[in-house]
This record gives C-alpha cells, structure tokens and sequence, in this order.
C-alpha cells in the first residue's frame, strides 16, 4: 500500500463549492501513534463549510478535508493499544474525506457490529459534541430544562436524544415546519420556530418566567445574546459554534444579574487528554444498541458530490447529518 495513491478531497484554495476537487494524493504513512483505516464513510460538517471559506482553523493549504470517517484499521502503530487490524472503527482526524486515512489511536473507536458502516463515518463528532455539551460543560442534570437552538441539525438531533434519556425536559428551535416535527420526533417537548415567533418570550412564557437550566447554542450573533436572556438563575449556556459568522453584544449585566456561566466549547480546540472521549463512547454505545440515540441521516453522497454536501448545509437544509461514500 506505501506509495499509492488515492483519492482524497481537497482543498487548494478558499472560495465557493468549486474550490473542491477530487483529487490523487499518496495514501498517508502512519506514524506510531496513528492507526490506518481505509475509509467506508466520512462525515461533513458545517465546520468543513466554514474551513471552504476560510473562516475554521486546519492545516496548511493545499490538504485534504474532513474530520471524521469510518472503516476499516489496515495498520496500528506500535505506540496504539486496544486496536487491532480488521477492527471496524470510527475516528476524528484531518483529512478524513479520502480513501484512506490516518488518525490518532487515542480519537479511533472501535463500534459494535450492529452499527452501519455509512452511518458510523457521521458519528463521531456530534455524539462526542453532544455528550460532552451537555455532561462535561453543561453539567445537566435531571429535571433541567435544556434549550437546544437548531434542533434538527446534526448537533441538535444527538443532543434531543441525550437530553430526553438523561432526564431533562427539551425546548427546540428550527426554522421550519418539518424540522420542527423531526424534534417532536426525537423528543423534544416543546418546539418554537424561530421565524415566526421570539424564542425569547416564548421560552419565559414557557418557564414561568424562570428560565432554562442548560442552553447549547452554535448560531451566534443575535441568537447567543437572545439565548443568555432565556438562562435562569445560575444557568449554563454552551457556545459551540458561530453558524452566522456574526458577533454578539453580551452586556456584562445579562451574565451577572442571576448568576449565569456562557461556556466556550470547541472539541477540536480542546487540550489533548481534557475530555475523556473513549469512556463517553462507552457510555454512548449501549444508548445506540438499545434505540435510546440514533443518527438522523439527511443525505449519503459520493465523494464527488462534496459541493452539493457543502452547498446543502449552507442553505440550512440539511435535516440531520450529510455522510459521503469513496
């Protein structure tokens, strides 16, 4: 296998849909801590949508995009534990969207043979995200009640399911009329759309006045200012993320007036060792195998659609996760 190529999606500049090629590129020598899998399925994210334009951190230009896949480990380096070859594993690393990719051993996860192989590739970061949202950052606990903006985005869909099964009542927000039943769905027990009305009041008309216990909250802009205001007393609110590329104007005494805590959270940003990823996937997987959390697939495409995947979830459409195949 050294010294072949494979195909790999790339990005040689910023720009539009068009900046992303497929492209032939040596498959990657795995060094002693990483672990080679042969790709059956990667994850996008709208982070990959904001990398495209130049707007989320990642390597030098020209590389390969992506941040999760699925497949096959076809080498183990001599540093990794508790993974063999022939394992089916899913990971986080640079460069996912190719055939073949190398990731730390300590972000490779072996998964349960009744997992799908297509569906394992969009895994990793929103259940990882989700649980650590809600259990590491936003210290939920039973009997809150968890506001969850974009409740029928990948993120959102994971941390419906989580919330409900760890005991919280759920308020979700989506844009449309069939998002919104995705989140009744999942179980979300209350749902606003936030076109049509202020999530703001409604939430306090919802909460008695009280406020939320716990918001996760990736919009920015107007929206995260808004999401403070719903906290109440001693309330988390989680930021992670700024899909509207805008910048919020946070008045100090919105924080301070009852004791509110707004947390920064960004996985890919977190210190190595900082989050305890392989004990939330053990915890995560018997959750998937008894039906209490499930992956909502919006769309699996080849990899030489990777500008239809991008172009779908910059126009907010996606209802879920987009996955794309080699």
């Amino acid at each position: 296998m050294k010294g072949e190529q494979m195909k790999a999606v790339r990005l040689n500049e910023y720009g539009g849909y068009d900046v992303l090629k497929i492209e032939d590129v040596p498959e990657p020598t795995p060094r002693s801590h990483h672990v080679l899998i042969k790709v059956d399925s990667a994850g996008v994210n709208y982070a990959d949508v904001l990398r495209r334009g130049g707007n989320y951190p990642g390597p030098e230009l020209p590389s390969s995009m992506g941040l999760e896949a699925a497949g096959t480990v076809m080498e183990v380096g001599l540093d990794v534990i508790g993974i063999s070859v022939g394992q089916k594993v899913m990971g986080m690393g640079p460069g996912s969207q190719a055939e073949y990719v190398a990731i730390n051993g300590s972000l490779v996860f072996p998964y349960p043979d009744s997992l799908d192989p297509v569906e394992a590739g969009g895994m990793p970061i929103v259940f990882l995200t989700s649980y650590h949202i809600l259990k590491s950052r936003g210290q939920m606990q039973a009997g809150d009640t968890v506001l969850i903006q974009a409740g029928a985005s990948g993120v959102g869909t994971v941390l419906i399911q989580f919330a409900k099964a760890w005991g919280a009542k759920v308020i979700a927000t989506a844009s449309t009329q069939d998002k919104l039943d995705l989140c009744t769905s999942l179980g979300a027990d209350v749902t606003i759309n936030y076109t049509e009305a202020d999530f703001e009041a409604a939430i306090k008309d919802e909460t008695g006045g009280e406020g939320v216990q716990v918001v996760a909250e990736c919009v920015g802009g107007e929206v995260l200012e808004k999401s403070v205001r719903c906290l109440a007393a001693y309330g988390r609110l989680v930021s992670y993320g700024n899909a509207s590329q805008t910048q919020a104007n946070l008045p100090s005494s919105d924080i301070t007036s009852n004791n509110r805590t707004v947390i920064g959270f960004s996985m890919g940003r977190s210190p190595r060792g900082s989050l305890d990823h392989k004990g939330a996937m053990a915890e995560m997987f018997p959750m998937i195998a008894s039906g209490q959390a499930k992956l909502i697939v919006d769309q699996v495409l080849p990899m030489a659609e990777v500008g239809k995947a991008h172009q779908h979830l910059a126009n907010r459409g996606a209802r879920g996760k987009v996955i794309l195949t080699p």
